[in-house]
């Protein structure tokens, strides 16, 4: 069986109006389209078919909202709220042409009923974080150009922001608190969609440079996103589910929202992950019965902080990690304390682009925890990597399509062509080798150190300086040097400001001298994005020209005051 075949096999998993016949379609200019000949309505995969006497009445989603306060509706209520929003839905669209909907609002109830009722209506729709700046904004309806956009803001600047753009670039802009869903009508058409039309575009985190939409189709997305729960997460009708992810990242897309809701499980969506901070609040959380946590790794160890005592939440059985690799360290406390000493580490592996997870181990498997950086084995043997050495760091490609890979990117078709290499492979612009069959990650392909001809990978120096117990996170960045060729930098948070010589040593004897970094610089913590990536663009940008104002994008930074703390601390050191 080829790869085609058995992803039409696969597509049994979810519910079409239209059966597929053809797996794959493709264009001589890399364009394609999964499934071409099928119909499906995603709201009737997620909501729809869970509406029978035994299921209606059970918890679709909690919502937790920035007062922390805990909300939920039952698979029947969420039917009826999604209703009564594309009645009034219908209602603008009537009065315009309305193919595409903004949503500004991060993961709540508004943000759920009006993603799953542009899925419902066959729109195609794009959420932007609620805290997004103005100038993210803008760039990002200029590249998406909706014709409406529904915002959750209160803040008087931000609503006098909107009027003024809504006018520029012609489109309606809504806000969710005016609306009132008891006196609209009641709307229970479902507008079937074929395959390969565009379901919503997601930008990226801007962790790498400027942001750029990408754009997921109906049938690939949702069959991909349904298959890896099941498989990679032993997620069922039975589960409780947390993605501690903004509606914004494509994590609140996949397994927040639709994958759960698909499958019938019962799925927890916070207003602000942040409160997972909280050593009372987290307490609170875990008497809903969780049984699938899905979390950034930063999350992670700071539950290692709060938890240690073993075996006080036996309904957790799945820990997935994003963002970062998850030490091993972590991985067997989680499984130590959570999980009577059973392998329930699911470390993965994907990006925006690819939808889903492209590589980690399978929920049962009972195996020793894999090597640190490990993003464990391709989903399954469809999932084809390029050629990975066991020692020389090469680019991870995938030469097999996948249904949840994007179809196509909003920037232009320039953009859609740096993503392909001349053999058709799918670039993923990251630096891998392979051990025992486990992918290990080594950074991105512009992470790459060469150091007076001697090349390392960045994600190299910080797992032997995180071997350090008083280093708790690092980061190391080169600048370009006329000289040495690259220079390293190291940006460490600790519980010691005075790890110099310790962390010199530690790097000397693994890697030699020339690895040594130029300076060593103690922050409070790393800038990363809200999905738990370090920005290390944004260090390395700092180096270069500590004086600036001008980033580039970091609409995606969780704490923005950071990037004061670096300028501050690197100019101290000049």
């Amino acid at each position: 069986m080829n790869f085609k075949n058995y992803w039409l096999t696969q597509s049994k998993l979810i519910k079409w109006s239209k059966k597929p016949k053809i797996s794959l379609k493709q264009k001589k200019n890399n364009y394609f389209t999964w499934f071409p000949d099928g119909k499906l309505n995603v709201y009737s995969n997620c909501v729809q078919q869970h509406l029978n006497n035994k299921t209606k009445n059970k918890i679709a989603i909690y919502f937790i909202n920035k007062d922390k306060k805990i909300s939920s509706l039952t698979y029947g209520e969420l039917d009826s709220k999604v209703n009564k929003f594309c009645s009034f839905l219908i209602q603008l669209i009537k009065k315009r042409k309305i193919k595409k909907v903004m949503i500004h609002a991060s993961s709540s109830e508004w943000s759920a009923i009006s993603m799953l009722s542009c899925a419902k209506l066959g729109i195609h729709f794009s959420i932007i974080f609620e805290d997004l700046g103005k100038e993210a904004i803008e760039k990002r309806i200029k590249i998406f150009k909706p014709e409406i956009i529904f915002s959750i803001s209160k803040n008087k600047d931000l609503i006098n922001f909107f009027s003024i753009v809504s006018k520029k670039n012609k489109f309606k802009i809504v806000y969710f608190y005016k609306i009132k869903l008891n006196k609209t009508g009641f709307i229970t058409e479902i507008r079937n969609t074929a395959s390969g039309d565009n379901f919503f575009s997601i930008f990226t985190s801007g962790s790498t440079g400027n942001p750029k939409g990408i754009t997921h189709s109906y049938g690939g997305f949702l069959l991909y996103v349904v298959y890896t729960c099941k498989h990679q997460f032993g997620m069922n009708k039975n589960s409780i589910v947390l993605t501690a992810s903004d509606a914004g990242w494509i994590n609140g897309h996949n397994y927040q929202l639709f994958g759960p809701l698909a499958i019938g499980a019962t799925t927890i969506l916070m207003e602000r992950p942040v409160a997972l901070l909280d050593e009372t609040f987290l307490k609170t959380l875990f008497k809903l019965k969780i049984s699938i946590l899905y979390l950034p790794v930063t999350l992670i160890r700071l539950m290692k902080k709060i938890f240690k005592d073993s075996h006080r939440y036996k309904s957790i059985i799945t820990l997935g990690s994003m963002g970062e690799p998850l030490a091993p360290s972590v991985g067997e406390w989680f499984s130590k304390c959570f999980s009577n000493g059973k392998r329930a580490i699911v470390n993965t592996y994907y990006q925006t682009e690819t939808g889903a997870i492209i590589c980690s181990p399978k929920f049962n498997e009972t195996s020793k925890f894999s090597p640190h950086g490990s993003a464990g084995k391709p989903i399954n043997k469809y999932i084809k990597l390029s050629k990975l050495h066991t020692s020389e760091k090469r680019e991870i490609k995938v030469s097999n399509l996948w249904p949840g890979c994007m179809t196509s990117v909003l920037n232009g078709f320039s953009e859609w062509k740096k993503y392909w290499d001349k053999q058709n492979n799918f670039r993923l612009f990251d630096l891998g080798t392979i051990k025992n069959n486990n992918v290990l990650v080594h950074g991105r392909l512009d992470d790459v150190i060469n150091i007076r001809g001697h090349r390392i990978g960045s994600e190299e120096v910080e797992s032997v300086v995180l071997k350090i117990k008083e280093v708790v996170e690092c980061s190391a960045i080169s600048i370009p040097d006329d000289l040495e060729g690259h220079v390293l930098y190291l940006f460490v948070v600790g519980k010691s400001k005075d790890l110099d010589e310790e962390i010199n040593n530690k790097i000397k004897s693994i890697f030699g001298i020339y690895a040594l970094p130029k300076s060593i610089y103690y922050l409070s913590e790393l800038p990363k994005t809200r999905s738990g990536k370090i920005l290390r663009r944004l260090l390395r940008d700092i180096l270069l020209n500590p004086e600036s104002n001008e980033y580039g994008d970091l609409s995606t930074i969780l704490n923005s005051e950071i990037v004061k703390e670096i300028q501050y601390v690197v100019r101290d050191h000049e």
